[in-house]
């Protein structure tokens, strides 16, 4: 007999996976300013990711690897744009504390996504890969045409004609202003 594998009780879709990051996220970012833990933002982030990799099937986890960073920054936007509500300069206020919640934030950041990523690999991610590389191939316009790199020159080769105008043959040049009978008669 094989072995069998262990399966997760619970197998989420690329969005719910993103879900639960943006919801461990939110979560850490409110206990964060309640109770002035504030690297509780960075550490549920961390969880999320980690519960997230092992919950997402396989099939989804192109899109769980791409989007813990932008969700990270959305919490951390919407932390700023919520605490900033009141402030005498509000935009001033939210972008500087986005910047100071972002660069403080970097390792937790760094942690989540790469743990992520180490979780994926094994669990099917280079064959996300190697199907998305299919059925991008799959769908080039391009594809069974030549490429225009290394084609020596031909004069055939281009249907636009920039020294012709559509009539055949070239407009006439318009005289300058100084050189213009019309407007020299009426001095």
């Amino acid at each position: 007999m094989e072995p069998s594998r262990t399966r997760s009780a619970v197998a989420l879709t690329g969005r719910g996976g993103a879900v639960v990051v943006f919801v461990c996220t939110l979560l850490g970012a409110v206990i964060g300013g309640l109770f002035g833990l504030r690297e509780a933002q960075g550490l549920l982030f961390v969880v999320g990711c980690l519960l997230a990799a092992l919950a997402t099937r396989r099939t989804d986890l192109l899109t769980l690897v791409v989007t813990p960073p932008l969700l990270f920054f959305l919490v951390s936007l919407l932390s700023a744009v919520t605490g900033s509500i009141g402030e005498k300069s509000f935009l001033l206020s939210t972008v500087v504390t986005v910047a100071a919640k972002l660069t403080s934030s970097v390792p937790w950041l760094f942690l989540g996504a790469v743990l992520v990523v180490l979780i994926a690999v094994p669990r099917g991610l280079p064959a996300n890969l190697r199907e998305l590389r299919a059925r991008v191939a799959a769908d080039n316009p391009f594809r069974g045409r030549t490429s225009l790199r290394g084609r020596k020159s031909n004069e055939d080769d281009d249907p636009v004609r920039w020294d012709e105008s559509p009539g055949g043959r070239l407009p006439a040049a318009k005289a300058s202003p100084a050189e213009d009978p019309e407007d020299t008669a009426g001095e």
